[in-house]
């Protein structure tokens, strides 16, 4: 069975504090539509954050992403994941592993550029909604350079509801009717407004099925769905990233934060 390992900082349901290492909490999904893959999620005990918005929260996490996939590497998975769409340490994490890296943006803009011509992304950004400001624009921008996808880019569209509201399995009905009109309303508009033919949503299954009710002529993609098939489809053709563009470092270092 190959396995996959997850790490997101937007999954946690109660505030984190930094501190000594301590068991690490995990969950296990099975895909069904390839039985052979199992998916472990696992949320790092020393994470300095809850919620990663800009480029001061992706800094902080992108420090213990690289040592939890090295763990993972260590343990014997296949590939890992980082599910954030401001994929923090992404780079780092490919330098020091031998395994596959898969990121959310990477994976759900591939995926979207060949769907249609232009996609739109929509994104929880603190303090903004729709196209204007928000925490962390630039910081989503400048992934979306990283990986070439500029011109493929109807816009970005935010919501202003913090990154765990996508959270299915603790949201109430009350909460994800709200991020299900919130998300509908920006893809709306992305259609609409900014000639989008593509959305990349944000939200889990159900968000996502209502959109695809809603839009049924506009493709809805599911970044994490993406993420995780891109990982597998790595898997099985026996592809990791490139050596020449990620070095592995001089020296690898064991680390956890701790508290003063």
């Amino acid at each position: 069975m190959r396995k996959i390992r997850i790490f997101s900082p937007e999954s946690i349901e109660v505030p984190r504090r930094a501190g000594s290492p301590e068991q690490p909490v995990e969950s296990t999904e099975i895909e069904e539509e390839a039985p052979r893959v199992e998916v472990l999620h696992r949320r790092a005990p020393d994470m300095p954050v809850r919620m990663v918005e800009a480029d001061y929260e992706a800094d902080l996490a992108g420090v213990v992403n690289p040592r939890m996939a090295l763990e993972a590497q260590q343990e014997g998975f296949d590939a890992v994941i980082i599910n954030c769409y401001n994929e923090p340490g992404a780079n780092a994490t490919k330098e020091v592993c031998d395994i596959p890296v898969v990121t959310s943006p990477g994976a759900s803009m591939a995926i979207a550029s060949i769907l249609g011509n232009k996609f739109s992304i929509i994104i929880s950004l603190g303090g903004g909604r729709g196209k204007a400001g928000g925490i962390g624009r630039t910081a989503i921008m400048d992934v979306v350079k990283h990986y070439g996808f500029e011109q493929k880019l109807a816009s970005i569209r935010a919501i202003d509801l913090p990154p765990p509201a996508f959270n299915e399995e603790i949201a109430t009905e009350q909460d994800l009717e709200q991020l299900r009109k919130a998300v509908f309303d920006e893809a709306t508009s992305a259609v609409n407004e900014d000639s989008a033919d593509v959305i990349i949503s944000y939200g889990g299954p159900k968000v996502n099925e209502y959109l695809q009710q809603k839009m049924p002529d506009v493709p809805i993609v599911d970044s994490h769905g993406c993420t995780v098939i891109m990982a597998e489809a790595l898997v099985r053709l026996g592809l990791r990233h490139s050596k020449r563009a990620y070095p592995k470092p001089r020296e690898l270092f064991k680390y956890y934060l701790r508290k003063n």
